[in-house]
């Protein structure tokens, strides 16, 4: 060893720290020889004459990362200790295992400097107040800096590599699981239970629209949600995150997509934080299209992906449309002003918020007018639309409400199927319970009167879960009857008294709408005479042009006249939700 000359009397009456650090818990347990020379350097400070009293070996940060302080409870201790002045030298096996970050490296060194501190490794003694060996320390620290860097740039380039061809291997999504053990592509999981709880997350949202519809129906009707760690399967409870993270997934529609998530590293009240944070589509790296079997296709992937956002909270611009909610504002998300472009926000007020005002103040905001660009009762705005759409909607037209019946049946069948799947899980499961208890010999009750508990719990669960079909049965008939399927299509065929029922809520009314009904763009005119000019886009691309008056808040008892092309109309009062 070199520089012995640089140790002197003031640093062998000062502590000798022997700092050992590992920079993972497997690396410990694994690479036992590397802890084991860095601990050997307290011998190494004894026979540079430190007594045994004065030596210190610091092992909290066995397992730690070196990258930053933070969480390195012995290296903030050994910084501590060396800023009061009571450290006289600090053994290490190299830079690296100190810092791999130049930056605290080097405020390593500039306290130990000025605490005349030495650094001592295997092969040579550092002063860092010598400008020679503080060059030759600063290369040091960078180097070990930089060779993660190096590392882990091998690392990703072969993770990469295999990305590129679909072959690199990470945890599939629930529902899917690897074909084999060596290959990266998925199948399907070969339970069935878990592929049709999968496929009803998808066929609910089709029909609800919303995260809170299908994590309510999965609650409804006691459906369990799937979650696959390796081999071991666990079923809990269908949350908005768990649904949230199915819908949004490409890995569903058959694409392996690798790179869709971006870590960084953040300041978070003065300290560093990792953060995820997910990349937009087109910034996916890679994306392989028809890579293994899929639930859903990419169209209604993208479908589901334009949903979400509409229906996300509403944006300052007012952009989006947001979901149909439970107010009684029946035209919500669907009004466009017609004067600055940007969507018709509603207002609540009077007793118990049963007043809604249609309002865009967009352009009074922006300090470009002195009054709002559309402000309008909604039931002065909702009679006319309502009528336009009740007469559109003739017996003709509703041939398809044979469709919505088997709708309600298939619906009806995918939750019975899941409490069939769950039934048959339960059976299998007490069966092969008493298989091994029939297979363990008599005699050996050590054994035996395990297997018999675990048994007689199997066949309580198969109990209990009888139980609770039979009583959600008793709940939810779900079987149409003959006589249910004539109703359905005879009150569908009388849209008017479907649209007044009590049991037709006003979010099942905004649906309608929304499935008809694209986009209404709302202009108020003055000139020659105040009116409302108005254009309904359906889904089909016609467009139908209403002019209504007249404007103002209305009058619960007067009623609305509109025009449609050239023909005058009063609004039928019984067109009117809240009629009896």
């Amino acid at each position: 060893m070199t520089g012995l000359e640089k140790i002197l009397a003031e640093h062998l009456e000062r502590r000798a720290f022997i700092y050992a650090r590992q920079s993972t818990p497997a690396q410990v347990i694994h690479h036992r020889s590397s802890t084991e020379r860095q601990i050997g350097l307290a011998d190494r400070a004894s026979e540079l004459g430190w007594s045994s009293n004065l030596i210190d070996v610091v092992t909290d940060d066995l397992g730690q990362s070196g990258r930053y302080v933070e969480g390195r409870e012995g290296f903030q201790r050994l910084a501590s200790e060396m800023t009061m002045g009571r450290v006289g030298a600090v053994f290490s096996l190299d830079a690296s295992r100190l810092a791999r970050s130049s930056a605290d490296w080097h405020r390593l060194l500039e306290i130990a400097a000025l605490t005349k501190t030495l650094l001592v490794d295997e092969q040579n003694v550092y002063d860092p107040r010598d400008a020679n060996d503080r060059l030759v320390l600063g290369m040091k620290g960078t180097m070990a800096d930089f060779e993660l860097v190096w590392l882990r740039q091998r690392m990703e380039g072969g993770r990469w590599h295999l990305a590129r061809k679909g072959a690199y291997r990470f945890r599939p999504a629930a529902g899917y699981v690897h074909e084999d053990d060596e290959s990266a592509r998925l199948v399907f999981d070969p339970d069935e239970e878990v592929q049709r709880a999968i496929r009803l997350v998808f066929e609910r949202y089709r029909v609800g629209g919303t995260l809170d519809d299908v994590v309510g129906h999965f609650v409804r009707n006691q459906i369990r949600f799937p979650a696959r760690y390796g081999t071991r399967l666990e079923w809990g409870r269908l949350n908005h995150s768990r649904a949230h993270a199915v819908l949004t997934n490409p890995i569903y529609t058959g694409a392996y997509v690798f790179g869709r998530m971006r870590g960084e590293t953040i300041l978070d009240g003065g300290r560093r934080r990792r953060r995820v944070k997910e990349l937009p589509m087109e910034s996916w790296p890679v994306t392989i299209r028809d890579a293994h079997p899929a639930y859903i296709s990419w169209e209604e992937f993208l479908a589901n992906q334009k949903r979400m956002a509409e229906n996300g909270a509403r944006r300052r611009d007012n952009a989006a449309r947001g979901a149909a909610r439970e107010g009684h504002a029946l035209l919500q998300g669907l009004l466009l002003c017609g004067r600055c472009g940007g969507r018709i926000k509603v207002r609540y007020g009077g007793t118990n918020g049963r007043r809604a005002v249609y309002w865009c103040d967009r352009l009074m905001t922006e300090c470009l007018t002195e009054k709002p660009c559309v402000a309008i009762g909604a039931r002065n705005l909702e009679e006319p639309i309502v009528s336009i759409l009740l007469a559109v909607l003739t017996r003709e037209q509703l041939l398809d409400a044979m469709r919505v019946v088997e709708l309600v049946e298939e619906q009806d069948a995918s939750v019975d199927r899941q409490w069939q799947l769950r039934l048959e899980r339960a059976r299998y499961d007490a069966k092969r319970a008493e298989r091994q208890f029939d297979a363990c010999e008599p005699e050996n009750r050590v054994v035996a009167r395990t297997l018999e508990r675990r048994w007689n719990e199997k066949l309580i669960e198969v109990e209990t879960l009888d139980r609770e079909y039979a009583a959600f049965k008793d709940k939810r008939r779900l079987e149409l009857s003959d006589m249910d399927r004539q109703r359905v299509l005879q009150l569908a065929t009388d849209l008017p008294r479907l649209w007044r029922a009590a049991s037709t809520t006003d979010r099942d009314r905004k649906l309608l709408l929304r499935g008809l009904i694209k986009d209404i763009s709302v202009r108020p005119i003055d000139v020659p005479r105040s009116t409302l000019q108005t254009q309904v886009l359906w889904h089909t691309g016609a467009v139908t042009d209403v002019e209504i008056d007249p404007i103002g808040q209305g009058s619960p008892r007067r009623p609305i006249q509109y025009r449609v092309g050239n023909t005058r109309i009063v609004a039928i009062e019984a067109t009117d939700r809240r009629a009896k």
